[in-house]
């Protein structure tokens, strides 16, 4: 986890000192708000990384990707299995849309979305339990 903790830091990092200069260049609020945001979504995903890291240093366990002589065969595992084509995932996107369709138009799209994501998620989670 080291790698991706120290990624995932550099890139909040960064987006932070954009957005600071990019303030003080421009003046304008709302791509300064959008680099903050930016930022701030990198850095909670660099503090999971972190947690997830010292997690695993407290349990004396290391993934083979941190170990500097690993093999590929040393992660070579069985991670799941995946449905390959599906339409849920769309089904699942149009309910997301429509949702937020309905919190500009009015509550029935909200009523509408509501359903086509949960039915979308069922979906999906059948065809992943249905396994060929």
């Amino acid at each position: 986890m080291r790698i991706e903790t120290a990624l995932v830091f550099f890139s909040a990092t960064f987006l932070a000192v954009v957005a600071g200069i990019y303030w003080f260049t421009s003046y304008e609020d709302a791509g300064t708000t959008t680099l903050a945001l930016g930022a701030a979504a990198y850095g909670m995903l660099a503090g999971f990384y972190f947690v997830q890291a010292r997690r695993l240093t407290r349990r004396r366990q290391r993934r083979p990707e941190d170990s500097p002589d690993a093999t590929v065969p040393d992660r070579s595992v069985a991670i799941g299995y995946f449905p390959a084509a599906s339409v849920w995932p769309a089904a699942m996107g149009l309910g997301i849309a429509v949702i937020a369709l309905g919190l500009v138009f009015g509550y029935w799209f909200l009523v509408v979305g509501t359903i086509l994501l949960v039915g979308g998620i069922i979906g999906y989670a059948v065809e992943a339990q249905a396994r060929p």
